[in-house]
């Protein structure tokens, strides 16, 4: 069984443990997002992710106090044109300059009195080979050792959709040194159980070789997506699915859907008022999911999922044949 859990280190202290479902901010479609944040923070007391883009142009709160955990994105995403696969609708997105060095201007003048878990620069001008990926966050993690590092692994080529997967099972053993591993979950692969496959294959490997830090998944968090990964052997996930669609019964549905659904007075709730209570209600939605991940992980029990546990049970079953380890 690859579903786990994790202790991130910082020094002598536990700063968390896993699994971590991590609510994203981001100015990329949301550019109330100061706002939104704002509004948030007298509800979260869990890890969150942010991104160093947003922290340069000021697009956040600079002071945030509502979370014991912090992870700073590499602001790649925000630099970028494209989407994630949470975004069914396109909306015009304009990126500012960003480039390494005002990324490492956030790091140099970063301070925050919780934790942080920076993850390496995401170029959006360009791709590396790994073996420079891997060079360039031990760089990073070198010159700001206050921080914990999370190496994120991108494709090799803007012609490859995917990550280098096969050379990256061979060079697990210099991931070791990195506090996370993370991986898109658009760049793992084209379908969800070639991507569970994988991420099965890479814990495997890591296992292995007595690599014991977990994988992040990028961009997936959403009440079925995110368990079946967990259940391949991933920890981390983050995303803002949380903040585009209402969590209901171990699916993700629009909206204004979810505004009805919840309960009647959702038909006279304006969009702002559906909104704010849809957030709140997906964020105590992903603290209970996160429990019954926990709790699996103490009974293997897939029951503790309510709706969802034939849909798993059949999921890990597949990938019990295909991955013998997973058993």
């Amino acid at each position: 069984m690859f579903a786990r859990r994790s202790k991130i280190v910082l020094g002598t202290q536990t700063v968390a443990e896993t699994p971590l479902l991590l609510p994203s901010f981001s100015s990329k479609g949301f550019p109330q997002a100061r706002q939104i944040m704002n509004l948030m923070a007298e509800f979260i007391t869990s890890p969150i992710l942010i991104s160093s883009y947003d922290v340069h142009y000021r697009l956040i709160p600079r002071n945030l106090t509502f979370s014991q955990l912090l992870f700073l994105d590499s602001g790649g995403y925000e630099a970028r044109i494209e989407h994630d696969l949470s975004e069914t609708y396109g909306k015009l997105h304009k990126p500012k300059p960003w480039n390494q060095q005002l990324h490492e201007r956030v790091l140099t003048n970063w301070s925050s009195k919780w934790p942080t878990i920076a993850v390496s620069f995401d170029s959006p001008a360009k791709c590396l080979r790994l073996t420079n990926q891997i060079a360039g966050a031990a760089e990073l993690q070198k010159r700001y050792p206050d921080l914990l590092w999370e190496i994120l692994v991108k494709p090799e080529t803007a012609k490859n959709r995917f990550i280098p997967f096969d050379n990256l099972l061979q060079r697990v053993e210099q991931l070791r040194r990195f506090a996370v591993v993370g991986i898109t979950e658009k760049e793992l692969d084209d379908s969800l159980f070639g991507a569970m496959t994988k991420i099965a294959k890479l814990r495997t490997q890591m296992n292995a070789a007595g690599v014991n830090i977990p994988i992040h998944i990028f961009g997936s968090l959403d009440p079925l997506t995110t368990v079946l990964y967990f259940l391949a052997g991933a920890e981390i996930f983050d995303g803002l699915t949380w903040l585009r669609f209402g969590y209901h019964k171990g699916t993700t549905i629009y909206y204004q859907n979810y505004a009805v659904v919840r309960d009647s007075a959702g038909l006279r709730r304006r969009t702002n008022e559906q909104y704010h209570e849809m957030w709140r209600s997906n964020y105590y939605y992903l603290e209970k999911l996160r429990t019954q991940m926990i709790n699996f992980v103490r009974t293997g029990d897939l029951t503790h999922f309510e709706f969802i546990h034939p849909q798993l049970s059949d999921a890990l079953t597949q990938l019990q044949a295909t991955v013998p380890e997973a058993r």
